[in-house]
Formats: C-alpha cells, structure tokens, sequence
C-alpha cells in the first residue's frame, strides 16, 4: 500500500447515493431500460427495424446476465464468439448439404463441437447451441444470418458499454460498507463477552448475521477483483484499488470471529467451569484485542474524515505478552486460547496495513 492510502476525502453526499444506487435493483431496471430503448432507437432510425429487436434483445441479454464489468464482457466475448463460429460455418454446412437438410442435421453438431472442444473455455454452451438450430431456418436466407450476427456483436457491445458508463457497479463501496458493518457487529459481540455481559439468547442470530456480512464481503472482494482485471477501469473502481488485500484480511477477520463465537455458544458450559482466573485473564486480553480492533475500526471506515494512525494499536510484543500469560492447562482451555491467538494474528495482520504509511518507525515502536 502507498503511504497516503489512508489520507481520505469521503464521498460527497451525491457521490455515495450514486454508489449506493450503482448496486441497487433501481440501477439494473435503468440499464436494462437503457439498454431496450437505445438498442432498438439506433437501428430503427436509420431504417433496419428488422435488425432493431434482435440488437436490442442482445443489449438487454448482456446487462441481465453480466452483473458487474468483468461478468458483461466475459459474457459479450464468449456469446460473439459462439455466434461468429456457429452461424456462418452452421450456415455453410447446410448450403454444402442442400438439398437433404437431414444431412446437414446430422453433421451440424459433429463439425460446431469439434471445433468448440479445441478450446471450450472461450466459447459458452448456451450462446453456441441457439445459433446451431437457427441455421437451420436462415441457412437460405443469408438476410436473417446478418440480422443475427448485427445484433448479436453490436448489441453485446452496447451492453458492455452500458454496463461500463451507466452506473457501473460500485464494488468496492459495497465492501467498505460491509467492513463498517462486519466491523460493528464483531466489536458489540466481542465486547460484551470480555465484559460478561452477552445475551447467549441473541448469540446465534447474531453470529448468523455476521457470517452473512463476511461471505457478501468475500463476493464483493471477488467482483471488485474481476473488474479491476479489466483494460478499462471506471474511477469508482481505481480508488479501492489499494484497500482489495484489506478487503480479504477483513473477511479473514470476520470468518475467524464467526468460529470463535461458534465455540463459545457450543462449549460454553465448559468456558464457565474453567478456572476463574484464568477466565478473568482471558476476558482482559480479548478486551486488549477488542481495544485494538476498535481503533483499527475507525480508521478502516471511510465515511468521516480523520487523521491517520501514528503508531500501531496492537504491536507485536504486546500480542506475544498476551498469549504467553494465559497458560493452556487443559482442552477447552488451549481452544479458547487457539481463538484468541488467531484473533490477534489477524488483527496484527491489519495492523501492519492500516500503518504501512509509518514505515520503519512503526516496527521500532513495535518491537520496542
């Protein structure tokens, strides 16, 4: 990470309904709408009405099927190139095999799947099987195989373009929103347990709803990944560019958190027969870690501006001090002293990422 990663403007009020609307279903019927009227519009206007409804139903098929940048234009590509294959070799068997369409019946799939088993992964089954029975009826009537091929390759582009400038799914405000969310409900729940204060009764809804915040975290990290791949990257998508490995330790984090809160309702009976020193100094580490998460919680969140950290809230030496004064006697003991350990680990993780920008005084002061 750059050393002003974490020097930050918040979206304005505009720029984050904007990106909160880029995700929204509202944003998929626009484009969709866009994309039906546009589609249609430009080969109607200049005299092709026959070419507008297959353009247009491609541009739609595009933006329905290709929910992010990277899932339209791996779909535009993989659909064109079914279609440019089947249609004009489909359509050249069937003029070679005419009369008997039963013989260019018979031979169409044989030839079409030769040539996809050379390289399946750049065609797609669904695209390359429609154009193999349309041949059949527009392999003597070359108009139709060019109203097919046009609105296919340019309708799929049209799509993509869309997809690319009409409200682009903004991944990575999606992933921001779910740090702050992920990051509240670990703290309210890890908290309450160094407190003794937990509501068990509420334990499992809450874990549940916690999990659901860290595999949407994980999807929202995979789609941002996809699309900064791309040649073209829209400028929502460049300014998370820096923060995708903190977007994935973050998940790392919350799916660690998950298993810990797991244990502590499976075994919590055994938790409460445990020495009660031992427990009262396993609460006050989980509170240090919880102290630590908090802060590093404040400086992952984007929306209000703030100074950057000035020096790392849980160094090195301080974890190690915290492991090594809770002796695991027993089983149940090395468990909950296993999730504490890699609590922390993770937590150290991000620590280092959210201080980058210090650089070799941050380590000083950690190691000191």
């Amino acid at each position: 990470m750059t050393p002003n990663t974490y020097f930050h403007k918040p979206l304005t009020p505009f720029r984050r309904a904007l990106a909160r609307f880029s995700l929204s279903e509202m944003a998929k019927y626009t484009k969709l709408t866009l994309g039906m009227w546009i589609g249609f519009a430009i080969p109607y206007h200049y005299g092709y009405p026959d070419a507008a409804v297959a353009l247009a139903g491609s541009t739609m098929l595009t933006l329905a099927l290709g929910s992010s940048i990277s899932a339209a234009r791996g779909y535009f590509y993989k659909r064109v190139t079914s279609n440019l294959v089947a249609m004009p070799i489909g359509t050249l068997l069937i003029w070679l095999t005419a009369p008997h369409l039963w013989l260019g019946v018979l031979l169409l799939p044989i030839v079409i799947f030769a040539i996809v088993r050379v390289k399946p992964s750049v065609f797609q089954m669904t695209s390359i099987t429609v154009p193999m029975t349309l041949v059949l009826y527009t392999g003597e009537h070359i108009a139709l195989l060019e109203q097919r091929l046009i609105g296919v390759v340019l309708g799929m582009l049209l799509g993509f373009i869309i997809q690319q400038i009409v409200f682009p799914p903004d991944h990575g405000f999606w992933a921001n929103t779910l740090v702050n969310e992920g990051n509240e409900r670990a703290l309210k729940l890890l908290d309450e347990i160094a407190c003794g204060t937990l509501d068990r009764s509420q334990l499992r809804t809450a874990t549940a709803a916690l999990r659901t915040s860290s595999s949407n975290l994980k999807e929202a990290h995979d789609l941002l990944k996809a699309d900064l791949a791309q040649s073209w990257v829209s400028a929502h998508l460049e300014r998370n560019r820096v923060r995708v490995p903190l977007f994935w330790c973050y998940h790392e984090l919350f799916d660690s958190v998950v298993n810990f809160l797991e244990t502590f309702d499976t075994f919590n009976t055994q938790f409460e027969t445990l020495n009660a020193q031992w427990k009262e100094d396993f609460r006050q580490g989980l509170a240090r870690l919880v102290e630590a998460h908090h802060q590093l919680a404040q400086v992952a969140d984007l929306r209000v501006e703030r100074p950057s950290l000035t020096m790392r809230p849980l160094p090195t030496s301080a974890l190690h001090a915290l492991v090594e004064a809770l002796p695991a006697a027993g089983v149940y003991t090395s468990v909950y002293l296993g999730h504490l350990t890699g609590y922390g680990i993770l937590l150290s993780r991000l620590n280092a990422m959210h201080t980058e920008h210090l650089g070799d005084a941050a380590q000083q002061v950690a190691t000191s």
